[in-house]
């Protein structure tokens, strides 16, 4: 049986990143932020991520509601995420994009995608969009 690489190519990555100076910083925000994220009140997205893109109810999973956040975004003069106008497919297709389940008011998980791909500094995207959400309150 052959073991897929891309697991261990994720791992290797992020292990770079971890002991690289630039992407450190930035990826111990994403992380902590989602780590903080977990049990907390839907209420403090709006005050450190901003407005989502969308908010839909994904079908396999009943009784919770999906936020979805794009670093391509506009941002408000607060510096948070705007929904609308809505950013174009193209920029878009190249964001890092966190999608926040919540259940019963509360979030239960928080899953990423790095469409840039990891490196280039795309890390910073990440961690601009989360990384407020890593300070307590």
């Amino acid at each position: 049986m052959r073991i897929p690489s891309r697991p261990v190519l994720s791992v290797a990555v992020l292990a770079l990143l971890s002991s690289s100076g630039c992407g450190a910083p930035h990826l111990r925000a994403v992380h902590e932020a989602e780590q903080r994220l977990l049990g907390a009140e839907v209420e403090r997205l709006a005050h450190c991520i901003g407005e989502p893109l969308s908010v839909t109810r994904p079908a396999m999973e009943p009784g919770v509601t999906l936020r979805h956040y794009s670093s391509a975004q506009g941002r408000g003069a607060d510096g948070l995420l705007r929904a609308s106008p809505a950013p174009d497919a193209e920029a878009d297709a190249r964001a890092c994009v966190f999608d926040i389940h919540v259940r019963d008011g509360r979030v239960v998980a928080v899953a990423s995608d790095n469409r840039a791909g990891w490196g280039f500094g795309s890390i910073k995207r990440c961690s601009a969009v989360i990384g407020r959400c890593a300070g307590k309150g």
